[in-house]
């Protein structure tokens, strides 16, 4: 069903999320400088805040260290409100306060999860908190014991549990333990929750709802979600033996095989947005760090809490070249037919975001004295909203940091939302122009 409306849900979602931001960076800032009385400058604080919001990851400062419990907290509420979405919690606000969710906020929450028209979107918000809480809850569980395994006490096991949890399963990379999760590299338990976590959370919602369904009622799954299922699937089957290749020798030399097998299937997971790390990627080699750049760029699949250009819009292109090069005027893919407005904007949004994060990269280099391979990984990690880093992060300046905070920002709202919020649309045109031939390739 088509709605028409002037609200502009592109807006709506950008200055929500730059709403979040604002107040989440004022919360950190205030709560370290005056309450803890560890000094946190506004342009970290703005990083920190941008970092959590857009579910990213990377950092400026150790969040471990010089971050007291209760910013810790903070950072960790907004990691949540950035996962579900700026709309997710105004929809909540309202049902709360007994108040009927009108016609415009419901588009604006499906517009938050890349639902396009106004269906079940009540139905939808009790899906994604069910569906969070519920896997969340079960991943801080298991990392509770893990934790307590370890030999920490039981309340600083219960934070760091439910730490993990939230940020692994909105895809954030955010850790409160020194290191992260190196210390992990030789172990199951923790390492395989955040993974699970991170693959449950980069689905998609309306993919775990439809799936669940299938489950309950014996359905079949639609067309949607059985190509993100075997993208997702093919992907991280395909990073993972790609990345053990490629770091036999290097990042993963000197571990047996299955340790080099468990964390390059932990490296091909987490490059899909989550930004956890147990090898440092400043040790994997340049061809492994260009995987990983690749992965980024992918990212998860739509209406999750990942980022990247998305698992369908590589599949779009995919079938897209594949059906060009066998000569069909027509993209089509299991007898489905793939709409043109649908190929037109997987391939602006391909050309812009890879665009983006290479000239981000260039203007670094202009102001950074940084290795440029080093740069390119930390913009196309910034854009993704991954997270990972290859150690460079606290090292930038003012200019560079507030560049890294565009690139969190466009892509977590979707740089070419971002750019519609701004641009007025085009009125329809009756006016058909002749066709001109352009000779390509």
């Amino acid at each position: 069903m088509r709605v028409h409306t002037s609200l502009n849900v592109s807006k709506v979602i950008v200055n929500g999320f730059l709403l979040v931001i604002l107040v989440g960076a004022l919360l950190l800032w205030l709560c370290n400088n005056f309450y803890y009385k560890i000094p946190l400058s506004i342009v970290d604080a703005l990083f920190l805040s941008t970092s959590a919001v857009c579910v990213t990851g990377l950092s400026t400062i150790d969040v471990a260290s010089d971050f007291g419990r209760v910013t810790q907290i903070i950072l960790l509420a907004l990691i949540q409100t950035g996962g579900l979405g700026f709309m997710t919690g105004m929809m909540l606000l309202t049902i709360a306060i007994r108040r009927r969710v009108g016609i415009k906020s419901q588009m604006s929450f499906l517009g938050g999860f890349g639902v396009e028209g106004l269906q079940d979107a009540v139905k939808l918000l009790h899906v994604v908190l069910c569906y969070t809480l519920a896997f969340e809850a079960v991943g801080a569980a298991s990392l509770y014991f893990a934790f307590k395994a370890e030999g920490m006490t039981s309340s600083l096991a219960l934070f760091n549990a439910v730490f993990h949890s939230v940020s692994a399963f909105c895809n954030a990379g955010f850790s409160p333990i020194a290191h992260g999760l190196r210390r992990y590299s030789m172990s199951f338990v923790v390492p395989g929750t955040i993974m699970s976590l991170i693959v449950l959370g980069g689905i998609g919602f309306p993919v775990f709802a439809e799936c669940w369904s299938v489950i309950r009622n014996k359905g079949r799954l639609s067309y949607y979600s059985r190509l993100v299922l075997f993208i997702t699937s093919g992907l991280l089957v395909g990073g993972t033996v790609l990345i053990l290749v490629s770091e036999w020798n290097d990042a993963f030399a000197g571990m047996p095989f299955w340790a080099k097998l468990w964390n390059a299937l932990f490296a091909s997971v987490t490059t899909r947005t989550a930004g956890f790390d147990t090898v440092d990627p400043a040790r994997f080699s340049v061809l492994g760090q260009i995987l990983m750049i690749m992965l980024m760029v992918v990212g998860a699949s739509p209406s999750s809490t990942g980022g990247g250009i998305k698992t369908t819009t590589v599949a779009v292109i995919g079938i897209s070249v594949w059906n060009e090069i066998h000569g069909s005027h027509e993209s089509t893919f299991r007898h489905k037919k793939i709409p043109y407005n649908t190929e037109r904007r997987a391939q602006a949004l391909i050309v812009v975001y890879i665009m983006t994060f290479f000239l981000a990269a260039i203007v670094l280099k202009s102001i950074e004295d940084m290795n440029f391979g080093a740069l390119v990984f930390e913009t196309a990690s910034a854009m993704g909203t991954v997270g990972l880093s290859v150690g460079i992060t606290p090292k930038f300046s003012v200019a560079g940091k507030m560049i890294l905070i565009a690139l969190m920002f466009w892509g977590r709202v979707g740089i070419l939302s971002f750019f519609a919020s701004l641009i007025r649309p085009e009125k329809g045109s009756v006016v058909h122009y002749p066709e001109t031939h352009i000779p390509i390739g």
